[in-house]
């Protein structure tokens, strides 16, 4: 939640008072001081993780410390030559002297790879506990805040941080904690070293050691703070993709596709902007430190020289320290390619301490504390109860509340959206705290008792029903988590889960299906229809027995058969219980022992049914608008005389799952091939170059300076070698010793402006070539997905936290094939080249012999790419689940929390993750002992150089010159061999991404609306309508019929109605005239053309869709409004605005506010009533001005006031164009000009009204059914 939102709240919090101010403050700040980065980090490690960590890190110190102390071979073999050269050492000394510091180099190379090893493992596993632990303790804390806090964050902003932010941390210890401890262990070492050399010469060199501890304290800082803006402008933009790809119908019905995108590319934008900035400030940071090596170089020379004269130092002495300085320099300056990734892990850690800490002690589910009486008597009392919501603290939504819910009894709440129904059933949850009064239950408030035990005592079931992505079984085993039965044997809880699904009236319908109770539902159950989940959420409230059930809206989705049935159980459920009903539809509630009717957050009436119809007041009148024609009233036969045997007896279940889990068609691809395909490196390699194609003038510039940059290094060895010939002399030569040695120091001056400038130059051409790499991509993947065939989001693949987590990970590791890496990689590989033409024109023998060992290395670190690009696809493919699960979770965090489900959702999502760390274990093995044999060989590299070279001096009459410029040349050529390796992962992950994206963009559309010149395109439409023998199997169940040989003729301007039980095929028509997909045979003709040959994008424009579940975006209501328009939106007049508002009954609501159209309605409209938010959705139709109108339920959320008052306008809006409208309740479509019932995919019934009614048929039965007495 942003510290500004927090702000804005509290400010307009003021006009409280004290002691209310302080409990909308509890609910609205979050952590007040956190841990730090260490900290955090540190209370997220094991003690058995803290002792491998220690060994690990004292072999990663050690790793580093060899190499320096292979500098005092160095320096000794340095003074070897010169003394054979000057003839102080005959041959067979000479090489004695050789063959005994070879051996050393040998017995180094073992200790750096045993080093190497342990290191490299301790750190990746431990890397990866550690990263598990954060990611746990982050979904903790997600899981025990309060609603308030989701009101202020996006769930995509939740995946993002526990996606890509925890990789950051893990990229951060895995792979770059080892590293960075290595180089500190190396110039620690060098440090040692060369004070035990020459304390004198040492000390001339701390300032240049200094002036690049003090760049890469600066630059870091920078780095760190452009990071930590860079990570909140993704997640913020993470929030809107999550919302566009979890309402992938709307996005496409109203073409928001370029909306969303352009939304999200704002906040892309902002990101780019501050990732930039970061990506500068590492580059100044790198330059600074190289250009200072060399510098350093000079500055040790001229000054040893000086020494040397004075016999205060010999050539070892200078050599060594030498070496030992440039390699300690070397070990810093390689930290800064990690230091990017290690700043942006503590950036992240930050962020995400943050959300750990936070703690709304006022409402926590995770708090012990608090009463668990041993019995439920079930009477609630709301006691002068005042209530304002934290994320509007200026609206007061109830006002001083006095109200009894007897126990054991049925309470009904009735009133107009938006009048404070649903808030008491939150303040009872307590998903919110009211500012005033106290909320009684059984003579305790509520507050001091134990929440858990709390909500365990209760049923909810909601508006809008949630399920999670698993089988029908476990859904609703969920309603036993907590109580007594639930480590029962299965036998048990399958005989409990059966019975509730039979109270509930989804027996059928389940046992129907194929799997059965095994049925899978999909993402937020996505394979069945809105009845059949309404249903199952209504077996999981009461399969525990609640003492109190609170049904808000619980059969809205239901059709009239099934709400009659599914009514009656609940009656039966409610004997006994505490029961509160909110309802819309008021046939639902006529049986409660009281009715409460609502207005304005205030109680203006409550009594029976029969006595409030006396009264002729308010709930009188809104009974009188929900009746149907009292003609027609007269021939139905009463409700309260059909037995449920009778209705059982005309109820044809024919609830038909729409999509399915692992069943695919053969005419439709299998989802996951998509991610299977197989691309070799190159192809890869293209795609990501033609992903930033625009960006040919930066990645150039970063090519020509990575020459200059890795040119200096084999530049330099010239200079070193001379530099060591000066120094050989003897000290009757000692004058011109001095002039050589200023010479080359002026040379090493003008070497380090050089460097500086190539380093810079590379550093900030590749950083904005990856962040606009990383942009497009993000963009780009955003606008594939939402552009997708809609069948294929019934897929797990496809499931919204799938693919924010392939947008948050997969387009960030990309970044592996740019920025940092590309840029060192193209300095590195300018180094090995340079270094070899340069090693071979002055001793080519000498040269090839040192070269042989590269290609070594080079395999050693090819093969550990592999590996690790093995390694990263099975952690994707775990933490995609893992990522998924928490997404959906976080998404349905009411739900989670009203059946206390945060402990198994923590234990669910703790087992993904150990899964996942369990099966990485081979692969960091093997990537371990490659990495390590790729490190060691550069001492067998520089024994097998010294020791040849030895020879070639002997034999071949090599000069001290050309031995140590092929030497040196080489050498570091070798050492950048290894180094390019130390990138791997990044590589590894880099193309894993590269695979993920190409294949998903890739992937054959066919029913595509960015093919803006394909197909017929009219500027109007008449809207005439045919259906001809239209038969349709969905593509994930081809072998069950959705519908089956439907014909229908809509005339231009008719207002059609299709009725008919839940699964009965009314919405797949929807579907299909919105073109969501294509009939399995048959066409679908509107002006006689077959939709198949009209431009997608333009064909929608001309069709406006308002479904039964509404859909609202993080945004204030003008953009929601104005979201259907597309680039249209800026000539939208107010007056336009408010014209649909007041046709829509929004209006007087909107105008209410405070801020009017400028009120946020928070992620996925939180902040709004379920009715409110589909006024909403109908404006945003209605200004479409479409000429066909679908209707899909548009009226089911919406309380019988605004209901008629909408339905007068949708009947206006209708008039001249083409309606299609599915309802359940038939008073809204009575009107209807035809009226066509569906039963199991076919058209049974067709007529208007009265003809029906007349035919005492299918309609007139539901008729009967919604008849209210």
């Amino acid at each position: 939640m942003s510290v500004d939102l927090d702000e804005d709240r509290l400010e307009s919090a003021k006009r409280l008072q004290d002691d209310e101010q302080q409990i909308l403050t509890q609910q609205v700040v979050g952590a007040t001081s956190y841990l730090s980065s260490t900290r955090f980090v540190w209370s997220c490690t094991s003690s058995w993780d803290g002792v491998i960590l220690s060994i690990s890190a004292l072999a990663a110190i050690v790793g580093g410390a060899v190499t320096p102390a292979a500098m005092i071979l160095m320096g000794q073999m340095g003074q070897s030559f010169r003394g054979y050269f000057v003839g102080e050492t005959d041959g067979a000394a000479f090489q004695a002297q050789v063959v005994q510091t070879t051996l050393l180099y040998v017995y180094l190379a073992v200790a750096e790879f045993v080093a190497v090893y342990i290191a490299t493992v301790g750190f990746t596993m431990s890397g990866e506990h550690i990263a598990q632990r954060i990611r746990e303790r982050y979904l903790a804390a997600v899981l025990r805040q309060n609603i308030a806090y989701f009101e202020g964050i996006g769930v995509g902003e939740i995946a993002n941080c526990i996606t890509a932010d925890t990789n950051l941390i893990q990229d951060a210890i895995t792979g770059k904690a080892s590293l960075t401890l290595s180089a500190i262990g190396s110039f620690v070492a060098a440090f040692i070293i060369s004070f035990v050399q020459s304390w004198r010469l040492a000390l001339v060199l701390l300032p240049a050691i200094v002036a690049i501890v003090g760049s890469m304290s600066i630059g870091a800082s920078y780095i760190v703070k452009y990071t930590i803006r860079s990570l909140g402008s993704y997640s913020q933009g993470a929030s809107i993709a999550e919302e566009a790809i979890s309402s992938i119908e709307t996005v496409a019905a109203c073409r928001m596709q370029e909306t969303l995108v352009q939304r999200y590319d704002r906040h892309l934008i902002a990101a780019r902007k501050a990732g930039l900035k970061s990506g500068i400030s590492l580059a100044i940071m790198i330059a600074v430190m190289n250009a200072a090596i060399f510098w350093s170089y000079g500055l040790a020379f001229w000054q040893g020289s000086r020494f040397l004269v004075v016999n205060q130092v010999n050539l070892a002495n200078i050599l060594t320290i030498l070496y030992a300085t440039i390699n300690g320099a070397f070990a810093l300056g390689n930290v800064a390619p990690y230091a990017q990734a290690f700043v942006s892990g503590v950036a992240a850690t930050e962020k995400i301490s943050q959300t750990v800490s936070r703690e709304c002690k006022l409402i926590d589910p995770s708090m012990c504390t608090g009463d668990r009486p041993s019995e439920t008597v079930g009477r609630i009392e709301l006691r002068d109860v005042k209530h304002v919501y934290p994320s509007r603290p200026d609206i007061t939504v109830l006002h001083g509340l006095n109200l009894v819910f007897a126990e054991g009894k049925i309470t009904a709440i009735v009133g107009p959206s938006g009048c404070g129904k649903s808030t008491i059933v939150g303040l009872i949850e307590r998903f919110y705290a009211p500012v005033g009064g106290e909320i009684v239950l059984d003579g305790r408030d509520i507050t001091t008792l134990n929440l858990t035990w709390l909500r365990q005592q209760i049923g909810l079931v909601s508006q809008e029903p949630t399920l999670f992505s698993t089988t029908i079984f476990e859904n609703i085993r969920y309603g036993l988590i907590g109580t007594n039965v639930e480590s029962a044997p299965i036998e048990e809880i399958e005989e409990l889960v059966i019975s509730a699904a039979r109270t509930a009236n989804a027996y059928d319908f389940i046992t129907a299906l194929p799997d059965g109770f095994q049925t899978h539902v999909g993402d937020r159950g996505s394979l069945l229809s809105g009845g059949q989940k309404q249903r199952i959420a209504i077996a999981r409230a009461i399969i525990k027995n609640p003492k109190i059930l609170l049904l808000d809206e619980a059969t809205s989705a239901l059709d009239v058969k099934s709400e009659r049935l599914v009514q009656k159980g609940l009656e039966n459920a409610a004997k006994g219980r505490t029961t509160i009903v909110i309802a819309h539809r008021l046939s639902t509630i006529t049986g409660a022992d009281n009715i409460v009717v609502m207005s304005e957050g205030r109680i203006v009436e409550q009594g029976t049914h029969i006595g409030l119809l006396e009264k002729r007041s308010i709930y009188y009148d809104l009974i009188k608008k929900q009746r149907i024609n009292a003609q027609e009233k007269n021939a139905v036969t009463k409700v309260e005389e059909l037995t449920p045997s009778d209705l059982e007896k005309h109820l044809i279940i024919t609830d038909q799952v729409k999509k399915e889990k692992e069943q695919q068609s053969d005419e439709t691809t299998n989802p996951t091939e998509w991610k299977e395909r197989k691309n070799s490196t190159w192809t890869l390699v293209r795609f990501v170059a033609g992903l930033n194609r625009g960006e040919t003038i930066p990645m150039l510039g970063g090519l020509l300076f990575s020459i200059i940059a890795g040119a200096s290094h084999p530049t330099q060895s010239v200079f070193f070698a001379k530099m060591v010939s000066s120094l050989s002399r003897t000290p009757s030569k000692y004058d011109a010793l001095r002039r050589d040695v200023n010479y080359w120091s002026w040379m090493y001056l003008m070497i380090g402006f050089t460097t500086l400038i190539g380093w810079l130059g590379q550093g900030v051409c590749f950083a904005y070539y990856s962040q606009s790499l990383t942009h497009r991509a993000r963009r780009q993947t955003l606008e594939t997905i939402l552009h997708q065939d809609i069948s294929r989001f019934s897929s797990p693949q496809y499931s919204p936290g799938v693919l924010t987590a392939t947008l948050s990970t997969s387009a960030s590791n990309l970044a592996g094939m740019s920025g940092v890496t590309l840029g060192t990689a193209f300095v590195i590989l300018t180094t090995l080249v340079a270094g070899f033409i340069l090693s071979a024109a002055i001793g080519w023998k000498l040269a090839l012999v040192c070269a042989c060992m590269i290609p070594i290395q080079l395999g050693c670190g090819l093969l550990r790419l592999k590996a690790l690009a093995i390694q990263e696809s099975k952690s994707r493919k775990a933490y995609e689940a893992s990522a998924t699960y928490a997404c959906e979770a976080s998404a349905a965090i009411r739900t989670v929390a009203s059946l206390t489900l945060e402990q198994h959702v923590q234990r669910t999502y703790n087992s993904i993750l150990s899964a996942s760390r369990r099966s990485s274990l081979l692969s960091i093995i093997q990537s371990s002992v490659l990495y390590a044999a790729s490190q060691s060989f550069n001492f067998l590299c520089s024994a097998l150089a010294l020791w040849y070279g030895s020879r070639l001096v002997m034999t071949d009459h090599y000069s001290m010159f050309q031995f140590f410029v092929c030497y040196t040349a080489i050498i570091a050529g070798s050492y950048s061999a290894g180094a390019i390796f130390a990138f791997a992962p990044d590589m590894g992950k880099a193309k894993a991404a590269a695979r993920d994206i190409k294949n998903l963009m890739d992937h054959p559309v066919s029913i595509d609306s960015r093919r803006s010149e394909d197909g017929m395109r009219r500027s109007t439409l008449n809207g005439h309508i045919q259906l001809e023998h239209v038969t349709f199997s969905y593509p994930t169940r081809r072998d069950r019929t959705a519908l089956e040989d439907i014909n229908l003729i809509i005339e231009p301007g008719q207002y059609v109605a299709l009725v008919g039980a839940s699964g009965s095929g009314k919405s797949t028509i929807v579907s299909l005239l919105e073109r969501f997909f294509d009939p399995s045979s048959g066409r679908v003709l509107v002006d006689h053309h077959d939709i198949k040959t009209w431009n997608v994008k333009d064909y929608r424009d001309h069709i406006s869709l308002v479904s039964q579940t509404p859909t609202l975006y993080d945004g204030n209501i003008r953009d929601n409004i104005l979201l259907g328009m597309g680039g249209k939106a800026d000539t939208i007049s107010e007056d336009s605005i408010r014209r649909v508002c007041k046709e829509a009954n929004i209006y007087d609501f909107i105008s209410s506010l405070p801020d009017g159209l400028e009120t946020v309605v928070g992620a996925r409209g939180t902040m709004l009533s379920g009715g409110q938010k589909q006024r909403i959705a109908i404006a945003r139709a209605l200004l479409r001005n479409p000429r066909i109108l679908l209707l899909d339920e548009a009226t089911s959320a919406l309380d019988s006031d605004s209901e008629k008052v909408v339905q007068a306008a949708l009947d206006a809006a209708s008039r001249g164009r083409t309606t299609v409208a599915v309802a359940h309740r038939i008073s809204t479509v009575q009107s209807a000009d035809c009226i066509y019932v569906l039963d199991s995919g076919r058209i049974v019934e067709e007529g208007n009204h009265q003809t029906l009614m007349t035919s005492k048929g299918r309609y007139y039965e539901m008729v009967k059914l919604q008849s209210v007495e």
